[in-house]
């Protein structure tokens, strides 16, 4: 089988498909390669309400809607924040993107499910071999956007490192409810994360996390026993990139999602920015240069992530560092910067101004 698209995009996560679904809309031939459909990524499942709207997803993929979260300081203090009109929408991951993919699909793009080999040709165009249908195929394309996933075959196609990552067990467990979701902190549990427990479509979504692998279940098994789950689920281990800002693109191949390790740090939140880098090398392809994905990307996030980056290295050093982070935001102002920034999703700069100035005022 040969096959030429202008674009190949490998990975139907949120932002593989994205990307698909914005390069098809706008008549710009495409093909998405997904390596498994039935595939559902371990994950919380959490999207701030307000990217339904700015992204175009449909509502009824919402099963739950939380407004308000809770936060549990190591000493075991909580604090309870109402969303304030910026609530929470949970998915059920499987079928998040698997409507994600069709709306792809819907919108004009080629949807095969097959799994990516390797790129043989880097000359005028791209030529990529693939297994589709249990057979050996050549894509040729103009451009190829990589999004898949932390162990990109892409990347490791073109000579690039694995990013930098950390481990997180979840777990799945149903017959238990939750109403907010739940994030906790402490070394004995969570050294340099945070544990958490979130509504799910059926249940409760928990875990931790950690840098290294080999005390992940030990860690969690500390976290079930301070939060005091007893009933057991589906438990699964998974490896999430840590953010490093230095990938973008390698010529006209283009890097979104976890491919490229977009996820935010502290809060380790992926969907939103996924989706975000998808919609950003679309337009970038449509502009016909590749490296405005790096630029658009830098000038609309890129402050926020070295902020995020160097809190995370101030704030969970240790557990009298969260404490601190635990009290600022007790302070209204801060919270209220908080809320509007990460879950309204506040694009402006002021806004960022804001946050830092009262961070930096309070840590003086």
């Amino acid at each position: 089988m040969r096959l030429y698209a202008k674009v190949l995009v490998v990975g139907g996560g949120p932002a593989g498909s994205t990307a698909a679904s914005f390069l098809a809309k706008n008549r710009i031939e495409v093909v998405l390669l997904e390596k498994d459909p039935a595939f559902v990524k371990p994950c919380g499942g959490a999207v701030p309400l307000s990217a339904f709207e700015e992204l175009c997803i449909p509502r009824a993929l919402m099963k739950k809607e939380v407004n308000s979260v809770r936060i549990v300081s190591p000493k075991g203090e909580r604090l309870d924040v109402g969303l304030r009109d910026g609530n929470l929408a949970i998915v059920a991951r499987g079928e998040f993107d698997r409507s994600l993919r069709n709306s792809a699909e819907e919108q004009g793009a080629r949807l095969l499910e097959g799994e990516f080999i390797r790129i043989v040709n880097r000359r005028n165009t791209y030529s990529v071999e693939a297994i589709i249908d249990g057979a050996k195929a050549e894509i040729i394309s103009d451009y190829i956007i990589a999004a898949d996933g932390v162990n990109s075959k892409v990347r490791s196609s073109l000579g690039i490192k694995p990013s930098r990552t950390f481990f997180t067990v979840s777990e799945s467990i149903k017959g238990i409810e939750a109403a907010v979701c739940e994030f906790w902190f402490g070394s004995y549990h969570a050294p340099g994360s945070y544990s958490w427990v979130f509504p799910a479509p059926e249940g409760i979504s928990t875990g931790t996390g950690s840098l290294k692998p080999g005390e992940i279940n030990v860690l969690f098994d500390r976290f079930r026993e301070r939060r005091g789950i007893t009933v057991r689920g589906l438990k699964r281990i998974y490896r999430i990139p840590r953010w490093d800002g230095n990938l973008y693109n390698k010529g006209r191949v283009i890097f979104t999602g976890d491919a490229a390790g977009l996820v935010m740090p502290l809060i380790y939140e992926g969907i939103y920015y996924a989706m975000k880098s998808g919609e950003f090398a679309a337009a970038a392809i449509e502009e016909g240069k590749a490296e405005n994905y790096k630029k658009n990307w830098k000038a609309r996030f890129q402050k926020r992530y070295r902020l995020m980056d160097r809190l995370r290295d101030y704030f969970l050093r240790d557990d009298a560092s969260a404490e601190r982070l635990f009290s600022l935001h007790r302070r209204p102002e801060i919270l209220e910067a908080s809320l509007r920034l990460w879950i309204k999703k506040d694009s402006s700069m002021e806004g960022l101004k804001d946050y830092i100035k009262l961070i930096g005022k309070f840590l003086s």
